[in-house]
């Protein structure tokens, strides 16, 4: 059975298909008792009136394109969960779009949005090129960038990276460790190279760098350096949660244990870390104050043209991935 028609419910209600569609879309432009017939008909019939419509008709929608490189990392995953709360609180409903790290992808996520009219997108872009994609789309300047701060055209909302490294140094070496390893496992982005550059300032003229790969395998590569390190660190900082997991697991199946051996800790906060064996000690972000406060920046420079910059801080979360290194 074909879905009715805006005609239909106009002639089952006895009004104008305009007066439905004010009903639809500018309730208070029509009287209540007419706005009510119309919905009761409409919804009678079965009748509802498509966002993408109303979008095409209004030239205005409240789609709301969340832009990520990756939906099997935990953390774009609890952004875009929190991002949605945070969304739906204000009256937008929220598109996640997801590239793979294409730039190309993130190219036609922002054209798509263009004609459908968004009022503004937020992007947590996989690399600096990502960015630069979006000075080709007058669309490119409503968007907010998360986790990335390298952008001054665009309102951006980040964590201080430099301070959470220096989180991990202070508990750790307050713990007794001394030699402190690291492993990035992520590069390209302002974000990594902050957290490396912190790293080095902290380490002291003697940094031990074990993988500072993209992919992967930075766990596993990381674990064959430390095993074959003849002066071992006795702790390691890793620069996002999923790297310390696959660090771990990558360091068990060598016979080392976490945290007798050596102490992880990693940079995030993700729920999946307080249920890991052993418990991951970590640097949080605050991932859900992301999704609101970039809506916020966004709502901001749609109103004043203001370009907003927020840096929030992090957390350290001890867990059992940590403790006193072996006397």
């Amino acid at each position: 059975m074909a879905e009715p028609s805006i005609d239909a419910v106009a002639k089952a209600a006895g009004v104008h298909r305009s007066t439905v569609s004010r009903a639809f879309t500018r309730p208070e432009a029509v009287k209540a008792e007419t706005r009510e017939h119309v919905l009761r008909v409409a919804e009678q019939l079965g009748y509802t009136m498509s966002p993408l419509a109303q979008a095409l008709r209004r030239k205005t929608s409240t789609f709301v394109p969340l832009i990520v490189p990756d939906i099997t990392n935990p953390f774009f995953a609890e952004l875009a969960k929190t991002m949605g709360e945070a969304a739906g609180e204000r009256g937008y409903q929220l598109m996640l779009c997801v590239t793979n790290g294409d730039t190309v992808q993130t190219a036609g996520y922002l054209t798509a949005m263009q004609s459908l009219y968004a009022p503004f997108g937020i992007i947590a872009p996989s690399t600096r090129v990502d960015i630069d994609t979006l000075t080709q789309f007058d669309f490119g300047q409503r968007v907010v960038v998360i986790d990335r701060v390298e952008q001054s055209s665009v309102p951006t909302v980040t964590v201080d990276s430099r301070r959470g490294i220096e989180l991990a140094f202070e508990h750790l070496r307050s713990l007794g460790h001394q030699r402190i390893g690291y492993v990035s496992g992520i590069s390209g982005t302002y974000t990594a190279q902050d957290r490396m550059d912190a790293y080095r300032d902290l380490a002291h003229g003697d940094p031990i760098i074990l993988d500072s790969g993209a992919d992967t395998e930075a766990g596993e590569r990381a674990a064959a350096h430390f095993a074959e390190t003849a002066d071992r660190p006795t702790a390691i900082i890793a620069a996002n949660d999923m790297v310390a997991f696959g660090v771990i697991a990558a360091l068990a199946s060598r016979g080392f244990r976490v945290p007798e051996d050596v102490s992880v800790i990693g940079f995030d906060g993700l729920a999946l870390g307080a249920r890991f064996n052993p418990a991951l000690t970590t640097i949080r972000q605050p991932i859900a104050d992301m999704g609101s406060v970039a809506i916020e920046l966004a709502e901001k420079k749609a109103a004043d043209g203001s370009v907003g910059h927020v840096v929030l801080e992090p957390e350290l979360l001890v867990r059992s991935s940590t403790t006193g290194p072996r006397s």
